[in-house]
């Protein structure tokens, strides 16, 4: 490819007051731009500056992709697992039992949902006679509970009986038919349902 050169044309203009046809002294210059060559210059400079601008977005990304790996989130705290020593069962509030029993008496009888009378011990009794014998109770603080009257012989038991509590205070009652044996050592108690004793009572016979 023929390179192509600046064609320069010297022209001599007349100068001012000066005849027509007067040539003066010095000639002028006209420069004609090769403007194909000019324009091949820019677009290269514009296509060094692009490439230059990609391969320095190309860089950041890589440092900001590399800066995201080193940052490793931090390890979550160890949990333990719960055991019986680190958590500790809620204590049950327990029956006060002492302060559960209002009245407690064994009696001949009930009238009115009260005893007749106070039965003292040992009760006397005919070789061949039978006694009903009444064990009153009152309770106060247990509603919705329920409890159990016990009779027991001789270390063994002859009946059982459940009472509902349903009123505060809450008076009840049970009774037993005794006869005289040869060995008379008896008790009546009351037990809650957890098999907690509330009240007892002892009590023998004795031939009248």
């Amino acid at each position: 490819m023929t390179e192509q050169k600046n064609i320069v044309i010297k022209v001599k203009f007349p100068t001012p007051g000066n005849a027509p046809g007067k040539i003066g002294s010095g000639p002028g210059e006209i420069t004609e731009w090769n403007f194909k060559r000019i324009g091949l210059v820019l677009g290269g400079l514009l296509l060094a500056l692009t490439a230059l601008f990609y391969f320095t977005s190309v860089d950041d990304q890589q440092t900001q992709a590399s800066n995201t790996q080193l940052a490793l989130p931090e390890p979550a705290p160890e949990v333990k697992p719960l055991t019986e020593s680190t958590v500790k069962a809620p204590e049950q509030p327990k029956l006060e039992i002492d302060k559960a029993i209002v009245r407690a008496q064994l009696t001949t009888d009930i009238n009115k949902n009260e005893p007749a009378d106070n039965l003292k011990v040992p009760i006397k009794i005919g070789k061949k006679e039978t006694l009903w014998i009444y064990y009153f109770v009152e309770l106060k603080g247990m509603v919705g509970k329920a409890v159990y009257h016990e009779w027991w012989l001789n270390g063994n038991l002859v009946s059982r009986k459940k009472v509902n509590i349903s009123a505060d205070p809450w008076r009840t009652s049970s009774k037993q038919i005794i006869t005289y044996t040869n060995n008379n050592d008896w008790i009546v108690r009351v037990v809650d349902e957890s098999r907690n004793n509330l009240v007892e009572k002892s009590f023998n016979l004795e031939l009248k």
